[in-house]
């Protein structure tokens, strides 16, 4: 049965069960599949999570990375549904453009637990797990304005085929909105740091006055924080996901100040949990976020061991 109510799961990695009851799985075994949009720790983090969890049940998660290409992810779910997998982990591409994975799933039957990012019509999945994305740029927004009190130009790397950062960047703007600061540049930067490092290089050399680079992840982040390093700028970054890389850059005092951290661990954790309770007819959250919080100097010796 779903239940239709938004849980807030603190970001505690294998922490507490979320749902009633323990995790229980056929005698059989079950196959589960897991595709994500891009090749990241991040999602790997995540997959270890599930084959962790699948495996002391007697299962096993197929797990295939889409590379960020939408009509490969669309055919690695149509071969999910060839090797009769119990449900999908999805982590779409193109929140848009899996739509016909989506029906092709919902017609043979098998749930999908959607993973990190959105889809467009989440009325097709079963349950949404991912981070308090919001929130998490609210975070970062709250960082700038204590480090940049008086305000000033800024410029945000976004992705806009990517749900989890749209929700970002409208926390991190609308937190803004009653401060002096000034958007001069928003660039499509894809997730990725090259993109990141190439937007951010234009957008110095036509706005060489911002004080800030918001990042919606932290991979465009370190682009920014490469560029804005080469180019000897005052500004400062800020991303989003507590990555290992982020906070090793955190670690060394220069441009790259503050991430919103997210917990892949918990991701992973509560999707499992979820995809279970569907699969036993159990009770089910149909969307859980989990929370966020910023990784500073003042606290980044405290994760500096990978992911939480």
């Amino acid at each position: 049965m779903k239940k239709r109510t938004m849980v807030y799961a603190l970001g505690c990695a294998m922490a507490v069960s979320l749902m009633a009851g323990t995790l229980t799985a056929s005698a059989e075994g079950l196959k589960f599949g897991y595709t994500y949009w891009a090749a990241s720790d991040f999602f790997s983090t995540i997959g270890d999570t599930l084959t962790e969890l699948a495996e002391e049940n007697g299962d096993e998660v197929i797990i295939v990375d889409a590379q960020q290409d939408q009509a490969t992810q669309i055919s690695i779910i149509e071969d999910f549904i060839t090797q009769g997998v119990s449900a999908v982990f999805l982590n779409p591409v193109d929140r848009d453009g899996i739509l016909p994975a989506l029906e092709l799933l919902n017609e043979a039957g098998i749930p999908i637990v959607n993973v990190d990012t959105a889809v467009a019509d989440i009325d097709l999945v079963d349950s949404y797990v991912a981070s308090d994305n919001y929130g998490a740029g609210v975070l970062c927004a709250e960082k700038l304005i204590e480090l940049c009190p008086d305000g000033g130009e800024i410029a945000i790397l976004d992705y806009p085929a990517n749900s989890a950062c749209l929700d970002r960047v409208e926390g991190f703007t609308d937190t803004i909105a009653d401060y002096d600061f000034t958007i001069v540049a928003q660039q499509d930067a894809e997730g990725k740091p090259d993109p990141g490092l190439e937007k951010t290089q234009d957008i110095l050399q036509a706005n060489p006055d911002i004080v800030a680079v918001f990042g919606c992840n932290d991979q465009c982040a370190q682009g920014a924080y490469a560029a804005i390093t080469e180019a000897g700028s005052d500004a400062i970054v800020l991303g989003v996901d507590g990555s290992p890389e982020g906070k090793e850059y955190i670690a060394e005092g220069g441009a790259f100040v503050a991430t919103a951290a997210q917990s892949p661990k918990t991701i992973g954790q509560y999707s499992m949990e979820t995809a279970y309770a569907i699969l036993n007819g159990e009770e089910y959250e149909t969307e859980i976020a989990v929370e966020t919080f910023i990784i500073d100097a003042s606290n980044v010796e405290d994760y500096l061991d990978g992911w939480q």
